[in-house]
């Protein structure tokens, strides 16, 4: 069964979203690498969100807002975020179908649900959901860094594409049977999954990309970073290509994107 912490009000709130401004607040935040993890902030209220905004950002995070749930999704369709912080207030539909669509878009997001009165059986339902955290106003923005970090330390490895070749890399992983996620992004911050069972490539995604056009954009990456994420079962399977197959098309793929756009990620 899922868990979940909730903010208590420990002073004046800071603006109309619910900030906490008690005294741990003002005496600074401890500062996290920038762009670890990239935040979606989604809140109808413009001037409410960029308030939250500042105050994870002078933390050193990267915060980006959508103006509403279909906002986001056009976001997310060519962007991956670490985490989304949804805000329900005033209740909207398409914000809480958010949920299940990021989740369908992602892998594993980390997604946090904000709103000044949350019934139980709400919060149940969108725990039950995806969300990991479910926060009441006004916001204990220590609860939600320490939210952040743990998703910052989820994944198991992480390397460099740079003097690494990813192909090489990933008949290795196939070679080792594994079950496992390596997400990899370039240097141009497109990134992209790809899932193996067993040592068996099932699925990828890209952007938009699903299937083996997902897995070949991925490995045509010139530089990046690579990592494994915990297994969760991919929605459908989209590649039953031996995996030689696979690498030998993706190789060629490669050639020919290499030699007419040296640049190109």
């Amino acid at each position: 069964m899922k868990s979940t912490r909730h903010a208590k009000a420990k002073g004046p709130v800071a603006d109309r979203l619910g900030v906490d401004s008690s005294a741990s607040l003002k005496k600074g935040l401890p500062r996290m690498v920038r762009n670890n993890v990239p935040i979606l902030l989604v809140h109808a209220d413009q001037a409410s969100a960029r308030s939250l905004a500042d105050s994870l950002e002078q933390t050193g995070l990267s915060v980006f807002i959508a103006r509403d749930g279909s906002h986001a999704m056009s976001i997310l369709e060519f962007r991956a975020f670490g985490v989304l912080v949804i805000d329900i207030d005033p209740p909207v539909d398409e914000r809480a179908d958010l949920i299940g669509w990021s989740l369908r878009l992602c892998p594993r997001p980390r997604i946090v649900v904000v709103g000044s009165s949350i019934p139980r059986e709400q919060e149940h339902a969108v725990l039950n959901r995806g969300a990991g955290l479910v926060l009441r106003k006004p916001v204990d923005i220590q609860l939600l860094l320490d939210f952040i970090r743990r998703a910052r330390t989820r994944s198991s490895f992480t390397g460099t594409v740079e003097g690494v070749d990813i192909l090489e890399y990933l008949q290795f992983v196939m070679l080792s049977g594994k079950t496992t996620i390596v997400e990899v992004t370039s240097t141009l911050g497109t990134d992209g999954r790809i899932f193996l069972m067993n040592g068996q490539v099932v699925h990828a995604e890209c952007g938009v990309l699903r299937g083996v056009q997902a897995l070949y954009r991925c490995l045509c990456f010139r530089e990046g970073t690579f990592a494994h994420l915990p297994w969760c079962e991919p929605e459908q399977t989209t590649i039953n290509v031996p995996g030689e197959l696979l690498l030998l098309e993706a190789a060629r793929k490669r050639d020919e994107a290499w030699g007419g756009s040296p640049g190109l990620d």
